[in-house]
């Protein structure tokens, strides 16, 4: 991977694991001090579409990224490529796994609050906190996912 690849894979990696951990560790708990319902969906709406952008965003970059790295590995190690195999189907596979899982908070979770808000639907406090417990875990396990995928693709026998 050359140096302007790696450099925007990083950032890529920088921008979803930081957002992500900021809707964990500030975002979220700051809105549990919140005691209105509707206002607290108001706010979680507001901050969950800029999160939403983001995180796809920046899960777009790192694969675009990763694909070009990958591809101009390819190039370069020629038939040597096989000694690749195993750690980069294993870095692969954390990669679809946390998109899998990154989409779903973007998408499943995240977006079905945003689209409650833009709709008028009542609130119901207790149907929100259970998608909020949901959200809260999904994003560790993606906070997770992420780190691990790092960490693979730091092993890769280059």
């Amino acid at each position: 991977m050359d140096a302007l690849t790696r450099l925007i894979h990083l950032l890529g990696l920088a921008a979803y694991l930081g957002s992500t951990l900021d809707l964990v560790l500030v975002f979220l708990p700051a809105l549990e001090a919140e005691p209105d319902p509707v206002r607290r969906r108001r706010v979680l709406a507001r901050g969950l579409r800029a999160y939403n952008l983001l995180s796809v965003g920046a899960l777009g970059v790192l694969v675009l990224s990763g694909a070009s790295g990958l591809t101009d590995l390819k190039g370069r190690l020629l038939a040597d490529y096989t000694r690749l195999l195993w750690p980069l189907v294993v870095k692969l596979a954390l990669a679809f796994a946390l998109i899998l899982v990154g989409t779903y908070l973007a998408f499943g979770l995240a977006h079905r609050l945003v689209r409650a808000e833009l709709g008028g639907l009542p609130v119901d406090a207790a149907a929100e906190r259970a998608l909020l417990r949901r959200l809260r875990w999904t994003a560790w396990v993606a906070i997770v996912l992420a780190a691990w995928t790092a960490w693979a693709g730091l092993r890769l026998p280059v």
